[in-house]
């Protein structure tokens, strides 16, 4: 399995007994944590057949039919009492709230989670809905950056600039996290320069200031 993402996010799944990972396509995160011993079981799941029939081909390849098991399915509407670690991956933040609005979430002691976008919406859902931030990773993968949130259930209170960056990447300010807030900066900073307005430039400038502080 080449993918960081999928690599960074099964080291938080070990150690659980039933994944359900959801948005699978070629089941590449469940297969390879069945391999490994960091579940016992996991269901692929996608809510379209061309993506289901991948990950067959994949869990077949990888003689894992009696361990992983695709199934077709709109969003985590198949959780059981079993299942106690959900992985999301690579969607927009809102279409993650829609996954997790619509599922029974009553077992699952883990979320692991990495919207493409979106993650300030993802978070104030998460704080709203009784979900903690435990772990956080910033991975940058094909020159693009990527939030990973490992969550239980629990209480937290996030400021703004959190639920946009994540508690814990802010806090811990890897060199991926700081290059990412400096090419935002070059972007604020050329659209400064071609603001037309000085209402515009108040506001990137407030823009800038906020985001030099974090990197500071």
């Amino acid at each position: 399995m080449k993918s960081v993402r999928l690599l960074t996010a099964s080291k938080y799944i070990k150690g659980y007994n039933f994944l359900a990972d959801c948005g699978t396509d070629h089941a590449k995160l469940p297969i390879f944590c069945v391999e490994n011993k960091l579940v016992k079981k996991a269901f692929a799941s996608d809510n379209k057949i061309g993506p289901i029939e991948n990950a067959k081909k994949s869990i077949d390849k990888a003689n894992l039919n009696d361990l992983v098991f695709p199934i077709l399915a709109d969003g985590l509407s198949y959780l059981h009492k079993d299942i106690d670690v959900v992985s999301v991956l690579g969607m927009g933040g809102r279409l993650i709230i829609q996954i997790l609005e619509n599922a029974d979430l009553t077992f699952v002691k883990r979320l692991i989670l990495s919207a493409n976008s979106e993650n300030y919406l993802l978070r104030q859902y998460l704080q709203d809905n009784s979900w903690k931030i435990e772990y956080e990773e910033l991975i940058k993968e094909n020159s693009k950056y990527y939030q990973l949130m490992v969550l239980s259930q629990g209480k937290m209170d996030l400021s703004e600039l959190e639920k946009e960056f994540g508690p814990l990447i802010i806090k811990e300010k890897s060199s991926e996290f700081i290059e990412m807030i400096n090419k935002l900066l070059m972007k604020l900073k050329y659209g400064y320069n071609k603001a037309k307005t000085e209402e515009v430039k108040i506001e990137i400038k407030k823009r800038i200031k906020l985001l030099e502080e974090v990197i500071s």
